[in-house]
């Protein structure tokens, strides 16, 4: 609750003397000296995680997907005066921030940065969206793959007129390191074993896979078959 009060000297309010800003919160109890903050610690705790982290999901972070629930408004409101929007999908409980757009056209502050994925990086994108999909189709709940399998992936989209394999060795590593520090595999107790994590879902959805299929044909050497492309097919819809 905010209130505006008059500084009377002389005991008479409406002589337009000072007026003094004064608020009165009627929020938590302050956390610090000069908090003057809305929220509860938990939820402002579930705030700065969803400012630092990529995304908040169900199975890795339980207490702050609760109350991402439980407090949607107010997380939304706080991420909306930074012009982020949040997300929450909750088909594959996932929720994260994404920066907002103006209908206007015109271009809001941000505290984001887009990343923009290499050829490498892109395969395994494709790639573990797929094996995805497929494993659920199967029934798994979780999805697993191995770092060789992933480094082999790209080593299938190798041209026949590259002669570096020991650099794109090197770039076929590196886009694994990517993908780890990004979330989208997590690790396991077992060496360079990974989980899929279920954001793949929600950054690729069909059609967003069909443009990175078509952008990794135009990449790769023209005297690739086009064969190899076709497993990239999705379960949904086929990817031309």
């Amino acid at each position: 609750m905010t209130t505006l009060r008059v500084l009377d000297t002389d005991g008479d309010p409406s002589d337009g003397e000072e007026y003094v800003d004064t608020e009165e919160f009627s929020g938590p109890d302050p956390l610090f000296t000069g908090d003057v903050g809305q929220l509860p610690n938990d939820v402002r705790v579930t705030l700065v995680a969803l400012l630092k982290r990529r995304y908040l999901t169900a199975d890795r972070h339980p207490k702050e997907w609760r109350i991402v629930l439980e407090n949607e408004l107010a997380l939304r409101t706080r991420l909306n005066d930074l012009f982020l929007e949040l997300v929450i999908d909750r088909t594959y409980e996932v929720a994260y921030k994404r920066q907002a757009t103006s209908d206007s056209g015109s271009k809001f502050p941000t505290l984001l940065y887009d990343q923009a994925y290499n050829r490498e990086e892109t395969i395994l994108l494709v790639y573990v969206r797929r094996l995805t999909r497929s494993r659920q189709k199967a029934g798994d709940d979780a999805v697993f793959v191995d770092r060789g399998e992933l480094i082999d992936e790209v080593a299938t989209f190798r041209p026949a007129s590259a002669t570096n394999h020991v650099q794109d060795n090197k770039s076929a590593v590196n886009a694994v390191e990517t993908l780890l520090k990004n979330d989208i595999l997590l690790r396991t107790p077992v060496t360079d074993r990974f989980r899929v994590a279920p954001i793949i879902e929600v950054l690729l959805p069909v059609d967003r896979i069909q443009d990175l299929a078509r952008w990794l044909r135009s990449q790769n050497s023209t005297e690739a078959p086009a064969e190899q492309f076709d497993e990239y097919g999705d379960t949904d819809e086929e990817i031309r």
